[in-house]
């Protein structure tokens, strides 16, 4: 999550090949940038591993004695990548890795679609909650990849790390899955969203208002706020000018005016 909000100024803070697949079919980013920006979260990938792994070099150490292991009682090659439980098949794997990525894919096209509106300040908070669900969902089959980067720039770094080819060789060379499995997911998961909302024009006739308790609220908010100032004042000798309220109803009303306005004047 906070990731994203480091990148999302410079950007989009996509950090996934399958997100900026999904970004570019919605047309918000070009095709072209497709690549580069998956060289560079391969990249940011690996790098992030290499900090995980020195930062607790003792304490792999102290497991398996320098013995990097990835299958096994003592493997550690599963803290920085992700393999599959022995329960799970090659098309199980597949089908996992398909399905999580286009509940995610879908889900990011909906919080960064601009007709809903949605504050740029919660988007990042609304990715991480849809990352927990999917975790929590499938978490146990397979890590929850569901991004190439975050699989194969670990993997990369388990390789330069001493762990051998068998990180790519363990479970019948299951590195390829989280890898294709999660660009198939993040096709399905866009064009699902575009066909079934992204081409469709929005509801204009609902008459979303606040509901009847959050204009209480804040009615009440801005009494407080003007007793405050009278005691103030009256430490002063002052009298208070009494505060305007406006109802949350008619502010919003204004701000969806101004929209219409500005999209008919375009």
């Amino acid at each position: 999550m906070f990731a994203v909000y480091l990148a999302a100024s410079v950007s989009g803070g996509h950090l996934n090949p399958a997100i900026s697949i999904a970004q570019s079919i919605l047309g918000n980013l070009p095709p072209w940038k497709i690549i580069p920006y998956a060289i560079a979260q391969v990249i940011g990938a690996f790098l992030g591993a290499a900090v995980a792994y020195f930062g607790h070099h003792d304490d792999l150490w102290k497991l398996d004695g320098g013995i990097r292991q990835v299958t096994g009682g003592q493997a550690t090659a599963g803290l920085f990548t992700t393999f599959p439980s022995d329960h799970m098949s090659v098309w199980g794997s597949l089908l996992d890795q398909i399905i999580g990525t286009a509940m995610l894919s879908g889900l990011v096209c909906l919080i960064t679609d601009k007709r809903h509106q949605i504050p740029t300040g919660v988007v990042p908070v609304l990715a991480g909650s849809i990352m927990s669900m999917v975790a929590m969902t499938f978490g146990a089959n397979g890590g929850f990849a569901i991004n190439p980067a975050r699989d194969f720039g670990p993997r990369l770094f388990c390789l330069c790390a001493g762990y051998g080819w068998e990180v790519f060789s363990a479970h019948y060379y299951y590195f390829w899955i989280p890898i294709v499995g999660a660009l198939i997911g993040a096709v399905i998961g866009a064009w699902i969203y575009k066909i079934f909302v992204g081409l469709h024009g929005m509801n204009e006739s609902l008459d979303i208002q606040p509901a009847k308790g959050f204009n209480d609220m804040q009615r009440n908010s801005e009494g407080i706020l003007i007793g405050y100032d009278n005691t103030l004042s009256r430490a002063r000798g002052e009298i208070a000018a009494p505060r305007q309220y406006t109802p949350s109803y008619q502010v919003f009303e204004s701000s969806r005016t101004q929209i219409t306005t500005a999209d008919r004047r375009y």
